[in-house]
C-alpha cells in the first residue's frame, strides 16, 4: 500500500507526521510499499491510502487518533 502524509509546515505538524508514519512503518512494515511525507500549508494533515483519502483534518476539525488510522488502513 502507498501511504501519504500532507501536514502544514507553517504550523510545525511536521513532528505529528513523522511520528505518525514512525508508527505505521512499525505495525505494517514491508505491506507499506511508498511513505511520502508532503509539507504544506493551510493547517492541512490529510492521509490517503492508495491515492484515496482516509482522514482530513479539515474535514473532522481535529486530528487523528493512531486506533482510528489503523482501522482505516485495515
Amino acid at each position: 500500500m502507498i501511504i501519504s502524509i500532507t501536514y502544514c509546515n507553517k504550523w510545525n505538524y511536521l513532528p505529528r507526521a513523522a511520528s505518525l508514519a514512525t508508527k505505521l512503518l512499525e505495525k505494517y512494515g514491508n505491506a507499506i510499499t511508498q511513505l511520502i511525507l508532503t509539507p504544506s500549508s493551510g493547517g492541512i494533515f490529510d492521509i490517503t491510502k492508495n491515492d484515496i483519502l482516509i482522514f482530513s483534518k479539515k474535514n473532522e476539525g481535529r486530528f487523528p487518533d493512531i486506533d482510528e488510522i489503523f482501522t482505516l488502513l485495515d
